[in-house]
């Protein structure tokens, strides 16, 4: 950067006298002493030497005072309102602090036993059912004969309640017809409990009876004394073929009772039923009586 220089008042004294002492030389000869005597012109150096040095004056631009940056203007938070303070009410007393509950003693978990597939039961039916007086579908309870054993202690005791439901039925028309009934077992109850049962019936006591009625029985043979007395007094002519007729009759008339009744399975009261169990059963123990 370029810097310029101002003449300053001494050098221009300087100046000033180095002309003046050229000039003198010349005249030195003539006039020696009067330069010597020129008080005013030694003031002037002298003044010139003390005023020598300057400061030197620079174009160079004052450094940039540094700049305050604007205060940033911040929004004020709104203050969250206070939640007023309840007063207590003075015509209601104040609510009593509930005391903590204790909670119930968990109770041990219950023991209980398993009847394992494949056992055997035996029960006494409670009441006498049969084909000609019940449908598919129907009830009916028996007791359990002996006490059936599960794991850990556990049993299904004697008398314990057997449910059987009724799913085929069939009557005879005729002897040589066929009549059955078929049972299931549904449930075992003992305990006030009731526990759901898959078994097969192994085997039931059952007995085949005539399910005709006697009038029907009785109209039959008469029936046939009547035809037999007709035809032994055709053939006759006499009473005693017509007795024989009769009898004849009589004796046809029974055959043809005993070949055209109904008949019925029934599995009558007491009677055994025997099943195997086709999945376990989980029981728990019988309440003390």
């Amino acid at each position: 950067m370029r810097q310029y220089t101002r003449p300053t008042r001494a050098a221009m004294l300087m100046s000033t006298a180095a002309l003046l002492t050229l000039a003198a030389c010349g005249d030195k000869a003539a006039d020696g002493e009067g330069l010597a005597s020129d008080t005013a012109l030694g003031r002037d150096l002298s003044m010139a030497q003390r005023d020598s040095v300057q400061p030197q004056l620079q174009d160079v631009p004052p450094a940039a005072a540094p700049q305050t940056p604007p205060p940033v203007a911040t929004t004020p938070r709104p203050s969250a309102p206070r939640p007023a303070t309840p007063r207590p009410s003075t015509n209601n007393p104040p609510a009593a602090t509930p005391k903590p509950s204790t909670p119930a003693p968990t109770p041990a978990a219950e023991v209980v036993g398993t009847v394992a597939t494949g056992t055997s039961m035996r029960f006494a039916s409670n009441a006498k059912v049969c084909t000609n007086g019940t449908s598919v579908g129907e009830k009916f309870t028996a007791s359990l004969a002996e006490a059936v054993p599960a794991s850990n202690g556990i049993s299904i005791p004697e008398g314990a309640t057997g449910t059987f439901e009724v799913t085929e039925s069939k009557n005879a028309k005729n002897s040589n017809d066929q009549t059955y009934l078929k049972v299931r077992l549904v449930s075992v109850t003992f305990g006030g409990k009731t526990y759901p049962v898959e078994a097969t019936v192994q085997t039931a006591s059952t007995e085949r009876i005539r399910a005709a009625t006697k009038g029907d029985d009785a109209k039959k043979v008469a029936g046939g004394a009547i035809l037999g007395a007709i035809a032994g007094q055709v053939i006759g002519k006499n009473t005693k073929g017509t007795v024989i007729g009769a009898a004849a009759g009589a004796a046809a008339g029974t055959a043809a009772a005993a070949a055209t009744a109904d008949y019925a399975t029934c599995l009558n009261s007491g009677a055994t039923v025997a099943v195997t169990l086709d999945g376990p059963i989980t029981v728990r123990p019988a309440a003390a009586p």
